[in-house]
């Protein structure tokens, strides 16, 4: 489906994603909005990582509803809100929870601290670009 490019003479990934991606000709793109880490019932998640649980949920649902799967993500976005303090304890949880969601695949990938989300109770938001 794609090759991901991470040059021997450029600093390995320091997480689940790779340094580009070349994509040859896909027949179709899905652009998936920012997710949040809000269930059906519009429960926010109690912690950070509840949050990024969800909100990895929350893309695969909008992928199963396309008839595709984490494995089609060729590109995303995060989105991480100031008040959450990324300690290498946090960053090994996120990381796990984004290793266990996309499996061995390393999609191109940025992560952003924001001020703030449109709503102060949400932690994290997720875009994505998925290709078959």
């Amino acid at each position: 489906m794609f090759d991901q490019i991470n040059p021997s003479d450029s600093p390995k990934p320091p997480g689940a994603f790779s340094w580009g991606l070349d994509l040859r000709s896909p027949r179709r793109l899905v652009f998936v909005s920012g997710q949040i880490g809000v269930d059906a019932d519009g429960r926010v998640g109690a912690s950070f990582i509840e949050q990024c649980r969800m909100t990895w949920c929350n893309v695969g649902n909008v992928l199963s509803d396309a008839d595709l799967s984490p494995v089609d993500i060729v590109r995303t976005g995060i989105f991480i809100a100031r008040q959450v303090i990324m300690t290498d304890e946090l960053k090994a949880e996120f990381n796990a929870i984004r290793t266990e969601f996309l499996g061995g695949r390393r999609p191109s990938s940025t992560m952003i601290y924001v001020h703030a989300l449109m709503d102060p109770r949400w932690l994290i938001e997720i875009d994505a670009i998925a290709a078959q």
